[in-house]
């Protein structure tokens, strides 16, 4: 298997991955700019951030 027919699975399946966690009401979980995104159903997006103590907190994200 070639390295571009690899990418073109991986590709596949990322959307495919994306498509079911809308349809169930699911959200996903990426990395963006350097930066951990939250991504709803409904296309809001919040950026997961961590402070000093470790507690996580989400903000809104803007592109």
């Amino acid at each position: 298997m070639s390295i571009s027919e690899l990418n073109e699975i991986l590709v596949k399946a990322t959307l495919s991955a994306r498509q079911e966690a809308q349809n169930n009401g699911v959200p996903i979980v990426y990395e963006e700019n350097e930066k951990m995104i939250k991504e709803y159903p409904d296309g809001r997006k919040t950026e997961i951030i961590y402070d000093e103590q470790g507690n996580k907190e989400e903000i809104e994200y803007h592109e």
